[in-house]
């Protein structure tokens, strides 16, 4: 077979440049990704055994070595740990730039887009940079005086506000802020609260762009006089792409749950329906064929330049103009081998794209539908060969698509296929009635009457497809949550994919059934392998980096999960911590359940979590301080807790939380202070030889009413109150002696931690989520390790103490 690969290889160009496409693809991931030498050694020595047993020629392997080495060079170009902006934040500023993105979500009461910067003032001092990008966030609920509608791609303003470095990603599973803006060639953040405009663009072709945006905002703003929301950005997500206006919550889980939320953002299914419309009418009136195939080409580009070239939009109309290119000049187009072009061309002009959702879902699932879509059923019933594609390409996209959503959704929608069936037909005339009526109303005199007339057909079509969406969307087990997959698991997962393909060709199935058939049988065996779940018997104590505040989960020997405190609530419509840092990572784990959480306080650093947490996953039962507080929070949770049958309990002192497999964990509460610090549940866990003390804000005189409690030497204290001044003293340190010091902080205005605390810790050794990220201990029957999250490696390695 390997060397009937090797005669393929020099005869089909789909093949040679597929790999071709893949090998500069593993360039640029190994890259970004930090596995150079490995990706490199592993490449080499797959090369010279190739080579050796004269299955690859000496002239691919140099060919490819290059493409290897061009790949390396232009990612490494590009990269930069840093810019000149990042080093100078966190600082209070002034900048001028030109804005080079669309401003997304103005309709949300926020805007954020990517800023050119011309000049940064601070304290008076000026700087002048040629090529600095920075990403801009503008919210009205900070400042409602500031007009997010006057913010314009191109136009360059004067924006007042802070510099800061971006979120630093200190957990597993934490979107990395500071990744995504490297790949969008930015650094850092300004958090604007007021913006003057300084002047138009200047070049010929930013004023064009801007026109076209301008355009697209006018339509809008025509459609919204007859659509109502949601489908008025129903509407302008499929015509114009997901940057247009952004669809409520409601609809986005809906069409989530239902695999449905790709038809929400412009894609290359759009630009085919475009071309295909205009193609149709214009064989309809019976035009010569290059001059139809010319303006279905102009109007696929004026098509994408109102989508805002998204990577997908890209893609497609790339493939779209070669292809009609090739029928122009007569020449045949081979479609792997184009769309394998057509990503080395976009990763040649921007590597960082091989990271955009958009462009990887793009390609795979283009791949896979040119892949196995030769192999549908043909029938000389014209229905039926329209009918069959219908049905078949769907299932085939669902295929390769399922991969990527675990990935990045940590779902799989279970009637995805029979929902885009369905739908199909629905967008189609979605697609195109946006579409026309938008350009139709490029005349002006009539622009309103055309949007009418247009929206009365296309707004019952837009209402079926949310109903659509609606019905499989809440159907029983709709979606099913699902772990983190591993890139391990998706090679397999996608190897098992090919092995199948390439069965359904008679050619390749002659020769070589059998082979192909172990090959399945072993992917499938190492993919099912790879899904076992692996339980260990240690005890995990896995300490949240949440800033200044708390949270802490327990996995205990028998694998229960126990959480203590949850970290900030939302603030001014960011989502809460446990929405995006600890609720992600029990997703990614496949953590479905919480035996027991407690709630120290109900301070909204500990407690603002909790309302998340409870609706999300399965909670046995609520430990608080007080079952009758009176602040908004704690009603709140009450509520929560009554609504999800979760047992609410009012802590008792020396109360069992958890007693199993030589684990204990206890409730300590006998101090009732005059602040809800001072009564903050403090939990004492033992294990062995081993003892862990939570002690939540609660301050030396709560600390002092338990202590007769307390083991003489702790293992590891939680420090009270993020080390604020007054929680500790010498004496009570001397009885614990605790081996281990954690500190839970974060930027704050309160010094937290105290330098004077800091000094009474110095015996002991100490760990903070502000310098090392989320920290984990692991026990397990021989010894105690301490591991901090790298977040550059992404992964837990272990602390070593001198």
């Amino acid at each position: 077979m390997l060397k009937d690969f090797s005669i393929a290889l020099s005869k089909n160009k789909n093949l040679l440049m597929f790999l071709t496409s893949i090998i500069y693809m593993i360039s640029v991931y190994s890259v970004l990704s930090n596995n150079l030498l490995l990706m490199s050694f592993l490449l080499a020595i797959s090369f010279i055994i190739l080579f050796l047993k004269n299955i690859l020629s000496f002239k691919y392997v140099i060919v490819w070595t290059l493409v290897f080495i061009i790949g390396v060079a232009n990612t490494s170009f590009r990269l930069k740990s840093s810019d000149v902006l990042l080093s100078l934040a966190p600082t209070k500023a002034v900048i001028e730039g030109t804005i080079v993105s669309i401003p997304q979500g103005k309709t949300e009461l926020k805007a954020k887009f990517f800023c050119k910067v011309n000049k940064i003032y601070i304290d008076s001092k000026v700087r002048t940079f040629d090529n600095e990008k920075i990403l801009i966030n503008i919210n009205k609920n900070i400042n409602k005086e500031v007009e997010l509608d006057k913010l314009k791609i191109y136009n360059t303003y004067s924006f007042v506000g802070k510099l800061s470095p971006p979120f630093k990603a200190g957990n597993p599973s934490q979107f990395d802020y500071s990744t995504y803006l490297r790949n969008h060639n930015a650094y850092a953040v300004f958090y604007a609260n007021q913006f003057e405009y300084l002047h138009s663009p200047k070049g010929y072709l930013h004023k064009f762009m801007q026109c076209i945006n301008n355009y697209r905002e006018w339509i809008l703003n025509i459609h919204s006089k007859y659509l109502n929301s949601p489908n008025l950005e129903i509407l302008g997500g499929i015509v114009f792409g997901d940057d247009a206006v952004s669809p409520p919550e409601n609809i986005k889980s809906s069409f989530v749950n239902s695999g449905l939320l790709h038809i929400l953002a412009a894609s290359g299914m759009n630009v085919a329906l475009i071309y295909g419309f205009f193609f149709v009418i214009m064989s309809f009136l019976r035009i010569n064929f290059k001059v139809k195939v010319s303006i279905g080409m102009i109007m696929v580009v004026i098509y994408s330049l109102m989508t805002g070239l998204g990577a997908s939009v890209v893609r497609a109309t790339f493939m779209m103009l070669f292809v009609l290119i090739g029928k122009l000049i007569d020449r045949d187009s081979h479609s792997i081998s184009l769309l394998s072009f057509v990503a080395l061309l976009m990763l040649l002009y921007n590597p960082m794209y091989i990271a955009d959702v958009g462009f990887q879902l793009s390609f795979i699932v283009t791949f896979g539908i040119l892949l196995m879509s030769q192999n549908i059923p043909k029938s000389k019933n014209f229905v039926v060969n329209n009918i069959l594609p219908a049905i078949f390409i769907p299932v085939i996209a669902q295929l390769w698509v399922i991969p990527i959503q675990i990935f990045y959704f940590n779902n799989i929608s279970i009637y995805s296929v029979f929902a885009n069936i369905m739908s199909i037909p629905i967008l189609s005339v979605i697609s195109f009635g946006g579409f026309i009526s938008s350009l139709v109303s490029i005349i002006k005199p009539i622009a309103d009457v055309v949007c009418r007339i247009f929206d009365f057909i296309v707004n019952p079509f837009i209402s079926l497809l949310v109903n659509v969406s609606d019905f499989w969307g809440q159907l029983p087990n709709a979606t099913i949550q699902t772990m983190h997959p591993s890139v391990l698991q998706i090679a397999i997962y996608y190897f098992f994919l090919l092995s199948i393909s390439f069965v359904c060709y008679k050619d390749l199935r002659e020769k070589y059934l059998s082979l192909l058939l172990k090959l399945i049988s072993i992917f499938l065996f190492l993919l099912f392998l790879s899904l076992l779940p692996i339980n260990n018997k240690n005890l995990e104590i896995t300490v949240f980096d949440v800033g200044n505040a708390d949270s802490f989960l327990i996995k205990t020997p028998a694998n229960d999960y126990i959480m203590i405190d949850t970290g900030k609530s939302a603030y001014k419509s960011v989502k809460s911590q446990a929405d995006i840092i600890i609720l992600k990572y029990l997703l990614d784990a496949g953590i479905k359940n919480i035996k027991s959480l407690i709630i120290t306080h109900f301070d909204n650093d500990h407690c603002g979590g909790a309302i998340d947490v409870m609706t999300k996953v399965k909670v046995g039962e609520l430990y608080v301080n007080d079952s009758k507080h009176n602040s908004v929070s704690a009603k709140m949770i009450y509520e929560t807790a009554n609504k999800h049958n979760i047992t609410l309990k009012e802590a008792t002192n020396t109360e069992i939380v958890y007693d199993n497999d030589g684990l204990k964990l206890i409730n300590l509460k006998m101090y009732n202070g005059k602040n809800d610090n001072d009564n903050s549940i403090i939990n004492l866990l033992t294990y062995n030889n081993y003892s862990f003390l939570f002690t939540g804000d609660s301050g030396i005189d709560g600390l002092y009413a338990i202590k007769d409690y307390l083991p003489l030497n702790i293992t590891a204290l939680k420090v009270p109150h993020h080390g604020a001044l007054g929680g500790l003293t010498k004496d009570f340190l001397d009885y614990i002696k605790p081996v281990y010091s954690i500190i839970s902080t974060g930027e704050n205005k309160f010094g937290h931690p105290s330098p004077y605390i800091l000094e009474l810790l110095s015996d002991s050794k100490v760990l903070r989520t502000d310098i090392h990220n989320s920290i984990r201990f692991v026990i397990n029957k021989k010894e105690l390790n301490v591991f901090i999250f790298d977040s550059k490696k992404r992964k837990y390695v272990k602390k070593l103490f001198y």
